[in-house]
């Protein structure tokens, strides 16, 4: 869990009789994510609540960190991945494992019904055949089939590039 405290920084009486509740969490890297809420019953148990939005807020940190790291992917870059310098190593994800992060950026290309989508995980070339069957749960057989279905993705894309100069907007060009 990265949230590491939570705490109410302001419970006050409302004229009409509820409660006005303001919460803060705040993650390992220091960042802190704040909520209010009101209209609450004066019994209203806010500790509960302070329990179960910090793991909400918990949660949504990592879905953010994937939804980056799929944003990456579609931009051509890879989320997993820095460059030492003509090697590559694995990035530290800041709300989860390296594991985690490959997983949640990488099936949904994966699960994508246009197999042109894998164009946008070729990078995934410098996860190790060990790491791919980890991740996805593959056997040697699998991984190698999936390797070669992202080498004819690229190829086709390559392909299909050849042939963009001649086309405005899906129509062929005069000349």
């Amino acid at each position: 869990m990265t949230i590491v405290n939570s705490e109410i920084t302001s419970d006050r009486m409302q004229a009409n009789g509820t409660r006005k509740i303001s919460e803060q969490h705040t993650d390992h890297l220091g960042n802190k994510y704040t909520s209010q809420y009101s209209g609450v019953d004066v019994n209203y148990d806010a500790d509960a609540r302070l329990a179960a939005d910090a793991i909400t807020v918990d949660e949504s940190t990592a879905e953010n960190e994937i939804n980056e790291g799929i944003a990456t992917f579609n931009a051509g870059g890879d989320p997993l991945h820095i460059d030492e310098g003509g090697w590559f190593s694995k990035v530290i994800p800041d709300y989860q494992t390296w594991e985690e992060l490959a997983t949640g950026t990488t099936v949904p290309f994966m699960q994508a019904e246009d197999q042109l989508e894998l164009v946008n995980i070729q990078y995934t070339s410098r996860i190790s055949t060990n790491d791919k069957k980890l991740i996805w749960g593959m056997t040697n057989q699998e991984v190698s089939a999936f390797n070669a279905d992202v080498q004819i993705a690229i190829d086709t894309q390559a392909s299909l590039d050849l042939y963009l100069p001649w086309f405005d907007d899906g129509v062929l060009k005069d000349g």
